[in-house]
């Protein structure tokens, strides 16, 4: 098993001279999003390098944070002009690597959740961007940046001191004066007020060094716990101070007694709604990780066929492969931003592959772009229709287990209502005034799932229940393999469009040099 270090590099933004994240949020935001920003500060305009590796950017805001604050460039300008002195600190910046197995989905999610549990919970504003790039040997490099705010947000949104005062006392509870020792009287202030002694407080621990390894340990611990749970166990991720730890990626908070009792009567409540989302992430990754097996027993099918077989038929889609790839290193380009269903594949790099892709067009039988944009539509019919047929699963499944759920709640207390009935005359009696809280129990719970049994059949049955979960699970297993198999054509669809229209882009360049040097040279023997 190979162990591979997870590169996670945290610096502070700021005007400072020390600080070696950038100088200026807005600029540091624009860089991130790809996206071109003004900043009110110092009244410059920043314009982003890049734009092609750019997969995804967001903004995430704390309870109280405004918003608008979910735009970056509001949300950085703030930052920027509370901040008034000349060596500010401004923001908080952290580049993570991430695998480069992992679909764009994937990460936005498994990243979207980090982000949230160790920054935005503790009351942060964060924004992430994931970029996918590429070195000069065709090397992919999934990772992502993430910029966080210094300040806490108080109840009314407004942005609160980084610290602030905590005077000294005496043994007797008074403030002791700050007495100037080459005078031996109280300093006072420019406004001539007298000082106390005193030391800064922080408003919160954001900068505590506990915190940066607590933070770099969860990231090691998602990534492995992702990774297992898709059957990636080639690689261990860890940072060289910590151990593998093992833990499951996204485990669910505790709910508390208040908020059970409000989940087990129908009200939905925050940290329920958290949980829900756990839960929804889980299952995202254990579509993904279906997703990725149906993908590389795709890829390993495709390097059977003889590369003999491959070549024997000349087409116009190979002729365009073939010239894309003397211009590009012996590799395909891939379109990241525009991506729609190259965002879902985890093996992208194989669709950089020439001989990979060649042989993908021989075993679709496509001969021109003519054919290949009429399988283009047939599959993103197909595609549609799996998406519109697990959606109405995903549905059906929440149903049935929201029933389940409050079937388990009412469940403990049926019995309470059959010894009720099992008994006569006094005995009913004493039972009922003795099991009174048990009984009305019985009939609230009842009353409650009744209400949520859609149309007239209003009959309690957990049995059946549970066979449509179970039918609609073994739905979803086929349903997982037909849309892998459909978006792995779309999305070779999407790189070869993409590379056909990069190379005429290239083409059209290259006449245009070649016209403008014989113009010039034109020239030159006219006036010689």
């Amino acid at each position: 098993m190979a162990v591979k270090t997870a590169s996670t590099k945290a610096l502070i933004c700021g005007r400072g001279a020390k600080c070696q994240g950038g100088h200026n949020a807005v600029e540091q935001s624009s860089y991130i999003s790809r996206k071109k920003m003004y900043c009110e500060y110092d009244g410059r305009t920043y314009y982003p390098k890049y734009s092609e590796d750019l997969v995804h950017n967001e903004v995430m805001l704390p309870k109280n944070a405004p918003a608008e604050y979910a735009d970056p460039e509001v949300l950085w300008n703030s930052v920027e002009m509370i901040e008034t002195k000349k060596n500010a600190q401004l923001a908080r910046t952290y580049k993570v690597s991430l695998p480069n197995e992992w679909s764009y989905e994937l990460a936005i999610e498994v990243m979207r959740d980090y982000v949230k549990r160790n920054f935005v919970d503790e009351g942060m504003c964060a924004q992430f961007a994931i970029h996918d790039s590429e070195n000069h040997l065709g090397q992919r490099n999934l990772h992502c940046h993430i910029m966080l705010t210094l300040r806490s947000i108080d109840e009314n949104g407004k942005w609160m001191d980084k610290s602030h005062k905590e005077y000294i006392l005496d043994e007797n509870g008074n403030r002791i004066p700050d007495i100037d020792p080459a005078t031996s009287k109280q300093k006072v202030d420019k406004q001539n007020r007298k000082q106390w002694k005193c030391v800064p407080v922080q408003t919160n621990d954001w900068n505590s060094h506990n915190n940066a390894m607590k933070w770099r340990k969860d990231l090691v611990d998602t990534i492995n716990g992702v990774n297992e749970k898709l059957g990636m166990t080639e690689n261990t991720w860890e940072h060289r101070s910590f151990k593998e730890r093992g833990l499951d990626m996204m485990p669910q908070i505790h709910l508390g007694p208040k908020a059970s009792a409000l989940e087990r009567k129908g009200i939905r409540t925050d940290r329920g709604n958290i949980n829900r989302q756990i839960i929804e992430s889980n299952k995202a990754i254990m579509m993904a990780k279906t997703a990725y097996d149906e993908a590389k027993n795709r890829l390993e099918s495709l390097k059977a066929i003889p590369a003999t077989v491959a070549s024997a038929v000349k087409n116009e889609i190979i002729d365009v492969i073939h010239e894309m790839a003397k211009r590009n290193n012996n590799r395909l380009k891939l379109p990241i931003i525009n991506g729609q269903y190259l965002r879902l594949i985890s093996n992208r790099a194989s669709y950089q592959d020439k001989e990979t892709m060649e042989k993908f067009v021989h075993s679709m039988g496509w001969t021109s772009f003519e054919d290949f944009q009429k399988c283009k539509e047939e599959y993103e019919q197909k595609f549609n229709d799996l998406k519109s047929k697990r959606e109405k699963n995903t549905d059906q499944y929440a149903y049935y287990r929201n029933l389940l759920e409050n079937y388990k709640t009412y469940e403990p207390y049926i019995k309470y209502h059959k010894e009720q009935w099992a008994l006569k005359g006094f005995a009913r009696k004493k039972y009922e005034k003795q099991h009174r809280s048990e009984l009305l129990n019985y009939d609230v719970y009842r009353d409650l799932i009744k209400s949520k049994i859609k149309g007239d059949d209003k009959r309690i049955l957990p049995k059946e229940w549970q066979k449509q979960i179970d039918k609609i699970n073994s739905e979803n297993t086929n349903l997982a393999k037909s849309l892998q198999k459909t978006v792995s054509v779309l999305a070779a669809i999407e790189v070869l469009q993409f590379n056909k229209k990069d190379l005429q882009r290239m083409i059209e360049n290259e006449n245009h040099k070649k016209q403008k040097e014989q113009s010039i040279n034109r020239n030159k023997n006219e006036i010689s």
